[in-house]
C-alpha cells in the first residue's frame, strides 16, 4: 500500500500540474488549488487515512495543512512560489515537472533540495540580506560572486531567492548580467524580471530582446564593494573619528639627487608628498575606477601594471588614507613616523599632505626597533604608498603615542578545542579524534581528510571549519573543489575580460580586464585585517588539482607563513603577500580516485593527514550508531532497532577486502546509508542499491570480470545475512 510519502508526493505533483495548465501566470489561493487536486485524485484523502493509520505513527494534522507544510520543500527548491495567499509555479518548477514525471521522484527530488538549502541554511539567509543592502543608485550583483562571497552553493542560491523572492532578490544576475543567470523562465517572470529592472534604471534595451532580459553591465557591483557601500556611515566625517588609525609605509627620493625626501623636502615642511609626473587628478576623483581612466590618459605608453600600481598609489594617498593615520618612512636604516594632519593638497605634478613628524630627532632603528614582520614589508616594498596597518598600534607604542579609539583585536587567532557537541553532531563517541586534528592544525595549519568514499570527509570538514571559526563561521569558512582544469587564476587571482561599458551600457568600447580575487585571496585579506579570528577555507577533492599549477608561488608560503612572496599580477602593492597565521587549510582526498595522481613530496611535507576509513575508529560502528540513534528519536526501542544497513554495509566491504587484501583504498563509507534516500518511501533500499551501490562498485571492479550483480547483488546479501526484505518490497537487484 502507499505510504504517506508516497501520497504526499502526489497531491504536491498534482497541485504542480494544476499550476501549470490552470494558472500559469497569476497563481491559484490554496482554497481553490486544493479543491481542484481532489477533483483530479478524488481517493488522495482516503489514501491519506489509510498510509496514517499503516505507518503506526502518531499524525493529527490533517491531510491539507500536511500537503501545505511540505510545499516549504518546493519552495525551497526554487519550484514553487508562495506570496499574497497565492501559489504561483516558477519556470524551475515546470522544468522539474518535466523532468521528474513520477510523483514519488518529483517530490523526493525537491526534498533532497530542500536539506541543501537546510545544510547552508545560515548563509543564504546571510547572503539574501546583504543583498537587501545593496546600495541605492542602481547596481546589481552576480549570482556566481554572491554565493562565493558567502559560501553557498550558487545551484541553492538561485532557486532559493526565485522560491522566496527576498527584496532585492531580481538584482542577483548571470555574469554577462542576464536574468534568471541561466535557470528556467516562464516568458511572464522574464517580464516581470524586465519590469523591475527598468524601474531600477538598470535594463540595458541593447542587449535585451524577447527572450533575454540582461543589466547594463558598467552598473554591475563587486560583491566585496558593495557591502562595503551598504556599510558606509552617512556621515563620513563623523565616522572618520571612530575608525581604527591605518598605518602607510610612504617612500619618496629627489629625482635629481636621489636623496630620500624625509632627509629634505619632507622634513623642513613636515609634508609627504606622491609624485605623479603628471598634473595630478583632482579631489573629485574618489575612487579607484575613476582614477585608472585618468591614468590611462595621461600615461598612454606606460606599460600596464605601472600604470594600475600608479592608479593605486593615487587612489591610497587621495582617498583612503585619513587625518590622524600613522606614516612611516625610512632613509637607510632611521626610521621616522609621523601623523596626517590635513587632507590631500595639489601641487606642480605632485600631490601633498601635511605630517605631524613625531621623531626627527631621534629615528627609530630599523633592524632594532621595528618588529621583523613590519621590518620585512618595509624592506620588501617597491612602491611609493603602501598600507601596513596591523601594524599601527606597535609603532604608536614605539613613539608613545596612543590610538585615538579602541582598534580591532590583534592578540593571536586561538583554535578552539573539540567539544562534546561537535562529537556528538559528527556521531563520534568521543572528541579524541577531533581534538588530535586540532592539535596538527595547531603545529601545521594544513590538514587533510583522506579515505574512501562515503567516510564523510566533506561534512567532517565543513563542520570542523564551522566549530574553529565559532560565530563568525558565517563569513570566515569558504569551500572550494579542486579539479583537472582549476587553475591559479581560479583559486588565487587572475585577469578576467569584460564588455568596456560606455555610457548607457554602449558595449563599443570593446573588451576591458579585471584583476579578480580568487576564493584563497579574498579570505586571506580578511584574515589579514581581522587577525585575532579563525578563518578556514575547506578544499574538497585536493588531489584532483593540480597542486603545484594552483598554487604557485603560494606553495612556498604554506611552510613558511611568517614569509612574503611578490605575486605574479603584481597586485600586493609592493609590500609582499603571505598566508596569515590564523589561516586554516582543510583537504578532503578520494583515495580511491584513480583518475588523478597522488600529491608529490614537497606538498605532503606541507601537510597533515587524518584518515576516515570504515575499518578505523571513529568511521567504524558510525552506521551502527546513528541507526540506533535514529531509532531513539522515533521512540523505537533502541535494543531492537532495524541494524540491518550496517551488516549490509559490514558484508559489502568484507567482500571488498576479500577481493584485495591488500589494498585499503576501496571500501564503502556509512554516508551512503545515512541520507533520506536509503530510509524514505517505499522500495527505499532498493533504488539506494540501484542508482549508487551498484554503479560505485562497478567503477570499483572496471576491467577485472568481476560479476558485480552477481556478488554484491541486494538479494543475495540479505540471503547471505538472514535478512528479510521488508512486506510488500521489490527485489533489489536483476538477479534472484
Amino acid at each position: 500500500m502507499a505510504s504517506i510519502t508516497t501520497v504526499v508526493a502526489q497531491a504536491l505533483h498534482t497541485a504542480a500540474i494544476v499550476l501549470r495548465e490552470d494558472a500559469p501566470q497569476d497563481g491559484m489561493v490554496f482554497r481553490e488549488l486544493w479543491e481542484r487536486v481532489l477533483a483530479r485524485k478524488p481517493g488522495l484523502e482516503a489514501g491519506w487515512l489509510q498510509a496514517v493509520g499503516e505507518s503506526e505513527q502518531e499524525n493529527n494534522t490533517p491531510f491539507k495543512d500536511y500537503v501545505n507544510r511540505n510545499a516549504t520543500n518546493l519552495v525551497k527548491a526554487g519550484w514553487l512560489y508562495r506570496g499574497a495567499r497565492r501559489w504561483q509555479l516558477t519556470g524551475i518548477g515546470v522544468d522539474a515537472l518535466d523532468r521528474w514525471p513520477d510523483p514519488v521522484d518529483f517530490y523526493l527530488d525537491a526534498c533532497r533540495r530542500y536539506r541543501q538549502w537546510e545544510r547552508q541554511q545560515q548563509y543564504v539567509s546571510v547572503a539574501m540580506t546583504a543583498l537587501e543592502q545593496l546600495p541605492d543608485g542602481g547596481h546589481w550583483v552576480a549570482l556566481e560572486d554572491l554565493a562565493a562571497e558567502f559560501t553557498v552553493d550558487p545551484g541553492v542560491l538561485g532557486p532559493v531567492l526565485r522560491g522566496a523572492r527576498p527584496p532585492g532578490w531580481y538584482l542577483a544576475l548571470g555574469e554577462d548580467g542576464q536574468a534568471g543567470a541561466g535557470l528556467p523562465m516562464w516568458p511572464f517572470e522574464r517580464d516581470q524580471w524586465r519590469t523591475l529592472l527598468d524601474e531600477e534604471g538598470l535594463l540595458d534595451q541593447g542587449r535585451s530582446s524577447l527572450d533575454t532580459v540582461r543589466a547594463l553591465p558598467d552598473r554591475r557591483m563587486p560583491v566585496w564593494e558593495a557591502l562595503k557601500a551598504a556599510k558606509q556611515p552617512l556621515e563620513e566625517t563623523a565616522a572618520d573619528q571612530e575608525l581604527p588609525r591605518q598605518l602607510w609605509i610612504i617612500r619618496g627620493v629627489d629625482a635629481n639627487t636621489g636623496v630620500p625626501l624625509i632627509r629634505g623636502l619632507w622634513r623642513d615642511e613636515s609634508v609627504v608628498t606622491l609624485a605623479t609626473g603628471f598634473q595630478p587628478p583632482t579631489v573629485a576623483a574618489r575612487d579607484l575606477e575613476s582614477l585608472r581612466a585618468v591614468v590611462d590618459t595621461a600615461l598612454p605608453a606606460t606599460a600596464p601594471a605601472r600604470r594600475d600600481a600608479v592608479a593605486r598609489e593615487l587612489d591610497a594617498f587621495l582617498n583612503r588614507m585619513r587625518r590622524g593615520d600613522i606614516v612611516l618612512s625610512t632613509d637607510g636604516f632611521e626610521t621616522y613616523v609621523g601623523v596626517v594632519d590635513g587632507p590631500a593638497a595639489h601641487r606642480a605634478e605632485r600631490l601633498e599632505r601635511r605630517v605631524d613628524w613625531r621623531n626627527l630627532n631621534k629615528p627609530l632603528d630599523f633592524l632594532k626597533d621595528l618588529p621583523s614582520g613590519l621590518a620585512s614589508v618595509v624592506q620588501d616594498a617597491d612602491s611609493q604608498v603602501l598600507e601596513a596597518t596591523e601594524y599601527a598600534e606597535t609603532v604608536l607604542a614605539l613613539i608613545g603615542d596612543m590610538p585615538r579609539t579602541a582598534s580591532l583585536p590583534t592578540d593571536p587567532a586561538v583554535l578552539p578545542d573539540a567539544t562534546p557537541e561537535l562529537a556528538e553532531a559528527l556521531h563520534m563517541p568521543d572528541t579524541t579524534w577531533l581534538q588530535d586534528c586540532v592539535e596538527l592544525l595547531r603545529a601545521t595549519p594544513q590538514l587533510i581528510f583522506h579515505g574512501p568514499p562515503g567516510t564523510g570527509k566533506t561534512y567532517t570538514a565543513l563542520a570542523l571549519a564551522r566549530h574553529l571559526a565559532g560565530a563568525s563561521s558565517a563569513t570566515n569558512v569558504r569551500l572550494v573543489q579542486f579539479h583537472p582544469a582549476y587553475a591559479y587564476e581560479d583559486f588565487f587571482e587572475g585577469i578576467r575580460p569584460r564588455l568596456g561599458g560606455g555610457q548607457d551600457g554602449d558595449t563599443g568600447g570593446g573588451l576591458a580586464y579585471d584583476l579578480v580575487r580568487g576564493p584563497l585571496r579574498k579570505l586571506a585579506d580578511e584574515a589579514e585585517r581581522r587577525p585575532a579570528e579563525v578563518f578556514v577555507l575547506v578544499i574538497d577533492e585536493i588531489n584532483r588539482g593540480h597542486l603545484a599549477k594552483i598554487f604557485g608561488e603560494l606553495y612556498f608560503l604554506l611552510e613558511y607563513r611568517n614569509e612574503r612572496v611578490h605575486l605574479l599580477y603584481g597586485s600586493d602593492d609592493g609590500r609582499g603577500f603571505r598566508l596569515p597565521p590564523n589561516l586554516y587549510i582543510l583537504g578532503t582526498m578520494n583515495t580511491v580516485d584513480r583518475s588523478v595522481a597522488y600529491m608529490d613530496a614537497a606538498m605532503r611535507r606541507r601537510f597533515s593527514f587524518m584518515e576516515l576509513h570504515p575499518d578505523t575508529p571513529p568511521v567504524a560502528g558510525l552506521l551502527d550508531s546513528w541507526l540506533r540513534g535514529r531509532a531513539e528519536e522515533r521512540s523505537e526501542d533502541p535494543a531492537a532497532y532495524d541494524d540491518s544497513h550496517a551488516r549490509l554495509l559490514d558484508e559489502i566491504n568484507r567482500l571488498l577486502a576479500d577481493g584485495s587484501p591488500g589494498d585499503r583504498s576501496f571500501r564503502v563509507g556509512p554516508s551512503y546509508f545515512m541520507q533520506d534516500l536509503a530510509h524514505t518511501g517505499d522500495g527505499a533500499l532498493e533504488r539506494l542499491w540501484k542508482t549508487q551501490i551498484i554503479p560505485l562498485l562497478t567503477e570499483h571492479h572496471w576491467g577485472d570480470g568481476t560479476d558485480v550483480e552477481f556478488t554484491y547483488g541486494l538479494d543475495k546479501l540479505r540471503e547471505q545475512l538472514g535478512i528479510l526484505p521488508p512486506p510488500g518490497e521489490t527485489s533489489g537487484s536483476e538477479d534472484s
